[in-house]
Formats: structure tokens, sequence, C-alpha cells
């Protein structure tokens, strides 16, 4: 058995990918089956928070034994006279249950083989494997009521995953305390420190409670320290340019963010993210588009990243289109979604639609009107389209000064 990625510590989960089977009746097929088995385990392994094992077809089970993984993916290949069905299925190995299972299919022509090896590979690995994905929703289940000293490294991690899919407050002081621990037990782990970066900035940003005891410039160190400890890491890579682009350092911003893109330019984990950022720094071909395929191939991408199609129609003054990018927004515990809704009715002078989106974003923000300007300004860069959106909160009652 073959080992990729991190060593197993701090309760990182372990995958094992054992041989797919060639179903097919053709022994020539039997690269198909092992090629697709290789490539599933290096995009799973891309994740970098999963212990990824891979069992060869012809191992001695006597020289080597089998290892303790916690989770287990087999697959098989199948063909008929028109398609290749590779189904594939992810097994908890502690209760023996499925977990998971899909199947997918392409023709026989040699170029539509290799694409369909890239593009399997990639869309497995985040449905399992991505922040939001499979393993990592089955074991936040299993640390949800363990108290922060006691979590392993990655179930304090989890604890971060479970915020970033409700912004609650209450899911951010549980993340937050969990990951302060987390910074003591295992420090040497840059994607811990990336994600408490990324805690001081959202509350920086949002406000959920004083931002006196999150401020930037820790967001930033901490960023900075991810970074170091972790430099092939493009999730951390990511982290570090959102703190700059939080920071004002746009020019830095745009350049770290193009490293971790080109750390891999193809992979599903971090492409809706990298979309997002490029988009907020004015990338409007490059980003919007790498939001959309990340929509298309992704089914646990993140939805934050439609604030950034928003923005973009926003910008083109595309208002129609702005406004039913709005009905994407899945965050109603942060005052942005009904702001984007009222600056976009304020423009196309549906006043009293607009007013009521307004309401509540003062009842989310009791204080926005006076500190409109730096919260706008902390997502949108750009003096005009901020002057735009202003004027369409002011024509629905936001009397922004």
């Amino acid at each position: 058995v073959k080992s990729q990625g991190r060593a197993r510590t701090g309760g990182w989960p372990t995958v094992l990918i054992r041989p797919f089977k060639n179903l097919t009746g053709d022994a020539e097929q039997d690269f198909l089956a092992e090629g697709l088995a290789t490539d599933l385990a290096i995009e799973l392994a891309r994740y970098q928070d999963i212990v990824v094992l891979i069992e060869r077809a012809q191992e001695d089970d006597k020289t080597n034994p089998k290892p303790d993984e916690r989770f287990q993916v087999n697959g098989s290949v199948r063909k008929d006279s028109k398609l290749i069905k590779l189904a594939v299925q992810l097994i908890d190995t502690s209760t023996r249950r499925q977990i998971w299972a899909d199947a997918y299919h392409c023709g026989h022509d040699a170029a539509q083989l290799i694409e369909f090896h890239e593009y399997v590979s990639q869309v497995i690995a985040a449905k399992i494997g991505g922040e939001h994905g499979i393993i990592s929703q089955a074991l936040s289940i299993e640390s949800r009521h363990k108290p922060p000293a006691n979590l392993a490294t990655y179930e304090a991690i989890l604890r971060y995953y479970q915020f970033d899919s409700i912004l609650s407050p209450e899911n951010y002081f549980r993340a937050l305390e969990a990951l302060k621990h987390a910074t003591i037990n295992e420090p040497g782990c840059g994607q811990v420190w990336s994600l408490l970066a990324r805690l001081y900035w959202t509350n920086y940003t949002l406000e959920f409670f004083n931002v006196e005891e999150t401020p930037l410039e820790e967001a930033v160190a901490f960023a900075e320290t991810g970074v170091r400890l972790d430099p092939a890491n493009q999730r951390v890579r990511a982290a570090l340019a959102f703190a700059r682009f939080f920071n004002d350092e746009i020019p830095a911003a745009l350049a770290e963010n193009e490293r971790s893109f080109a750390l891999n330019p193809h992979s599903l984990f971090m492409m809706d993210n990298i979309g997002y950022l490029f988009t907020l720094l004015g990338e409007w071909e490059r980003g919007p588009a790498l939001i959309r395929k990340a929509i298309e191939l992704n089914p646990y991408y993140r939805h934050f990243v439609h604030y950034g199609l928003w923005l973009d129609w926003f910008r083109q003054e595309h208002y129609e289109q702005a406004y039913l990018e709005t009905f994407n927004l899945r965050a109603p515990w942060i005052f942005w979604e009904p702001l984007c809704r009222a600056g976009t009715l304020g423009m196309l002078g549906r006043l009293e639609e607009g007013k009521q989106a307004a309401e509540e974003v003062l009842k989310l923000k009791p204080d926005f009107t006076a500190r409109a300007r730096l919260l706008i300004w902390h997502y949108i860069k750009f003096e005009d389209i901020v002057e735009r959106f202003i004027t369409g909160l002011r024509q629905v009652g936001l009397q922004i000064p």
C-alpha cells in the first residue's frame, strides 16, 4: 500500500483507493480501470487534509498488510457497444455502510477517454473530499459535541467548515475556539493558521462582534504563517490572497491569487474560491468564467461565489440579471444578502420591494448606514461601482452619508 499526502496525525481522515475492477471482459481495458483509480488518488490528495492510500492490484497481503483506513473507494468499469460505464462507491469502514455512490458514462473514442479520466477524477474528488463533501459531512457529525480542547486538528477544521456552511454567530465562535486550540496542539499545520485568518477577516469585514478582537493585521499575519508552513498548499495560498485583498494590497492580492491558481489550474476544489477573488479584483472575464465552471462541475461549490456573479452583472448595469442572481445567495444570517437585493431593486426603480429589503438590512445590521461605505468597500474596491450601488440603496430609503 502506497500513501500520498499528510502523515496520519491530528485525526486526519484516511481513504484507501482500491483497484478498480475491469468487468468489460476485455483485458485491454485494464489500463482504463487502473488509470481511473490512479487519477482519482492524485486529485483527492490535492485536498491536503485527507491521507490517500493506494492499494495495487498485485500486492501480496502477507508482505503488505491492510491499512487501518476509515474510508474506502471501490470502482468498476463496464462497457457495451456504445458506452463505457464507471461505477464508484465510498464505504465507511467503521460501519461497512456505503455512504455515497455514483455512475459516469462516456464513449469509446480515445480522445473522449482522456477527457473522461480528467473530468471524472476531479468531480469525484470534489464530491467526497471537498470542504463540504461526503467525508467532512460524515465526520463533523461525530465530533459535534466534543469540547474544543479535546478536538483533533482535523476535527477543529471541521468546525470551520460548519461555520462556512452556515454563517451563524454560534458556528463562528465554535470554530474560533476550536482553531485557537488547534494552533497550540499542532502549530506546524499551515491550514489551521489560514482558516484562523479566514475567521478573523470574516469578522473584520462582516462585524459579527467587536472587530478589535479580530484585527485585520493579525489575519494577514496568520495567513502569512500558513504560507510559510505550507507554501505548496493551494488553499493556504488563496487565504493569503484574500487577506491581502481586504488589507487593500490589491497588486499583492492579485499576485498571490495567481500563485494559488498556478498550483493547480484545473482542480475543482479551489476553482470557485479563486474565481471569486479574481472577480473581486476586477478580472471580469476570467473570474466569472471560473465561478461558472465550478458551479457546473462541483455540486459542493461555495455559494458565496454568487456575490461575485452579482457584482459582475451590477458592474455591467445589467440590473435585471443582477437581481435574479440575488436569489442564489444563501446566507440569510448576514446583511449582504438583502443589501445586494436592495441596491439592485433601487437601480431597477422597484422601490417598494427595495424598501422591504432595506428593512431586512437594518434588522441584521442596525448601524449599517453609519458604516455603509467602509462595509461595502471591504468587498467592492471600485469607486464607480460603489457610488452606483449607494445610489440604488438611497433610492430605497437607506440614508447613507
